[in-house]
């Protein structure tokens, strides 16, 4: 899974937060979900569901 998380790189901390929440809401694959908290894990961020920002 961390070669994939490369992917989502590119994408600022904020960016990323948002896909998470969207991905979420959307009811997305849960591989695609573990996907991106693994790299909010990797930037140390945190995430609360009813945020849109890094706490």
């Amino acid at each position: 899974m961390q070669d994939r998380s490369l992917l989502l790189r590119p994408l600022s901390d904020t960016h990323l937060i948002e896909v998470y929440q969207e991905a979420k809401a959307m009811h997305l694959s849960e591989e695609f979900i573990s996907l991106i908290e693994h790299a909010i894990e990797q930037r140390g961020l945190n995430v609360n569901d009813d945020q849109k920002s890094p706490a």
